[in-house]
């Protein structure tokens, strides 16, 4: 029986060139599924968290966050109305960029372009982190781990922009005068 197994097996023809082609294009393929589906999935949910706060933000400012659906436009008027002195225009325009590599992925899927706006991320993530183990670390980052790390970054800084009204607010609220 054993011999007759190897036999068959022995009997198979050869994968023909063509078919070999056809393999290792569809392993290409399916790694670029994989590693695209892991940066769309990680940056839009990270995205999604970090909205949040920003409309966290927006309510504790007064504002309405239904009048800002998108969101460059909560960025917009967060940055140039609002204008939290915590913040930083740096930190509001780093998150434009992360969500420009985001509408890429959710709208076009175009690997060119997301390649491109992930090292506009990177740079202007880069550019404003002090020299030393960070700096270091972002320039050791994949694509996605860099726009995750960038859009977490950003939205430190809402947080504590949040913490900071919402603490103002308070104190406002039992000083006499």
């Amino acid at each position: 029986m054993a011999d007759e197994e190897n036999w068959i097996l022995a009997d198979e023809p050869e994968p023909i060139e063509q078919e070999k082609l056809f393999e290792e294009t569809h392993k290409r393929a399916m790694e670029l599924v994989r590693r695209t589906e892991h940066m769309m999935l990680s940056v839009v949910k990270t995205q999604v968290i970090v909205e949040s706060f920003m409309i966290a933000l927006l309510e504790a400012y007064g504002k309405d966050p239904n009048r800002f659906f998108y969101t460059g436009k909560k960025i917009e008027e967060l940055r140039d109305r609002i204008d939290p002195p915590e913040v930083g225009r740096p930190i509001w325009e780093l998150l434009s960029l992360c969500s420009h590599v985001r509408n890429e992925l959710v709208h076009s899927l175009n690997v060119d372009k997301i390649t491109e706006k992930s090292q506009k991320v990177r740079d202007a993530y880069l550019a404003m982190t002090p020299e030393g183990a960070r700096k270091e670390s972002i320039k050791g980052m994949n694509d996605t781990e860099v726009v995750i790390d960038a859009i977490r970054h950003c939205g430190g800084y809402i947080v504590i922009a949040t913490d900071a009204k919402g603490a103002a607010d308070k104190k406002a609220k039992t000083t006499p005068g």
